[in-house]
């Protein structure tokens, strides 16, 4: 592609546009199928939508790509006895220079919200590099002077891409709130207006066929493809509320102090026992219903709370037998979910000595999960939280939650 570089357009302009054309095209989406995909997968698809892949010039590592013969206009070189009006004609030698470069190749055509005035070179934008050329006489080569033009060049040219970088890191860093906030928006008048069409109280006849959502074609290749959605209805799901949720998470993380403070008490426990002892812990802070507990045991290891048939929270106790076993938990826990947005945690028991390590194997092992979508947090000395998603349950967001309690006793 040849151009003259950063004179079509600007960066300003081109960055709007292209957040205002995603935003209406989430606007625009079906609402059964915004309430029924995962907003993470959602916030992913359209986030990397709007992701500016920067230039990376290596302006370093310039070379000379190829020289040849040409012919050059002589005629308005003061030094030489040329006639006003006649044009002059010698022979000459072209230099390609080329200079590593990667990125999106259409930055180059605007103009930085920064830019200099000075000429730039016409440049030739290639998969890996771009390529200018700079030409002399031969019959007058000036070897200094001619590497004055092309550092002149080179320079130019590293200036104005690095204005390009500064307003494409702005652009990144400030692009995914503004994307979030159109799917909450977004989200919020599908609900509302699904809301209002279940208040009529009229059958809704379901189609023979469920629609069908074509992928839009990508601005670029992206591992990132549009949320898949289950072909039912959607239909309104009990949540547990975020606040609740951290709630428990911080009543069971303090059962890391009751342990370290009596650890020979714990010591030779196992799974279930231990369990037990966070069960009480935490139907001390819940009214429980016609049970007498909010918190119930199924299984062996699991914590959990159930509304009717269905599993709302699940805490999986295991010891820490290695990434394999952790990944059968994973498994397990996985297995037992059915609500969107299902939180729950995994507890893992460890008598190693060394807790950094094995929280890393844990973060590993739920980072290379196929279901895997978003690591929210991840603390190298503390708890870690992901987001995943089933692909054989689309759109229903879990999130899990590891919490790591040490014990100091060597298992027998």
């Amino acid at each position: 592609m040849r151009v003259r570089p950063f004179r079509e357009g600007d960066t300003s302009a081109t960055f709007r546009n292209l957040i205002d054309e995603t935003i209406q095209e989430i606007m625009a989406l079906d609402n059964q199928y915004v309430l029924k995909a995962s907003q993470t997968e959602l916030e992913d698809y359209y986030i990397d939508k709007v992701t500016v892949e920067p230039i990376d010039l290596r302006t370093d590592d310039y070379y000379i790509a190829n020289h040849q013969g040409t012919e050059i206009d002589v005629s308005h070189d003061f030094r030489r006895a040329v006639f006003r009006g006649e044009r002059a004609i010698v022979r000459g030698t072209k230099i390609d220079i080329a200079i590593p470069s990667e990125g999106n190749i259409w930055l180059w055509k605007l103009r930085p919200s920064t830019f200099s005035l000075s000429p730039y070179p016409e440049i030739t934008v290639r998969k890996d590099s771009i390529v200018f050329s700079v030409s002399f006489p031969d019959d007058s080569a000036e070897p200094e002077r001619l590497r004055q033009e092309i550092d002149r060049h080179v320079a130019s040219l590293r200036e104005a891409v690095q204005y390009i970088q500064r307003d494409v890191e702005n652009h990144n860093a400030a692009a995914p709130a503004k994307i979030r906030s159109a799917i909450d928006a977004k989200r919020n008048l599908a609900s509302s207006a699904t809301g209002a069409v279940a208040a009529l109280g009229i059958p809704i006849k379901r189609a023979d066929q469920p629609p069908t959502f074509e992928v839009p074609v990508k601005r670029r290749p992206s591992p990132v493809s549009r949320p898949k959605v289950a072909t039912e209805p959607y239909e309104p799901e009990p949540r547990l509320a975020e606040a609740e949720y951290l709630y428990i998470l911080k009543v069971m993380r303090s059962m890391a102090l009751v342990i370290e403070r009596s650890p020979a008490a714990f010591s030779s426990l196992d799974e279930e026992a231990i369990r037990t002892h966070f069960l009480l812990q935490l139907n001390g802070h819940y009214e429980g219903g016609a049970t007498g507990e909010t918190f119930n045991a199924s299984g062996k290891t699991d914590i959990l709370i159930r509304d009717g048939d269905r599993n709302v929270f699940i805490a999986e106790c295991k010891f820490w037998r290695g990434p394999k076993g952790f990944n059968e938990a994973i498994d397990q826990l996985l297995g037992y979910l059915s609500w969107r947005d299902t939180k729950c945690a995994i507890l893992v028991f460890n008598k190693t000595k060394n807790s950094s390590d094995v929280r890393q194997k844990m973060h590993l092992a739920m980072t290379m999960r196929a279901e895997h979508r978003r690591t929210v947090s991840h603390d190298a000395a503390g708890d870690s939280r992901y987001i995943l998603v089933k692909d054989s349950d689309p759109g229903k967001e879990i999130i899990i939650t590891t919490q790591l309690y040490d014990f100091s006793v060597s298992q027998s």
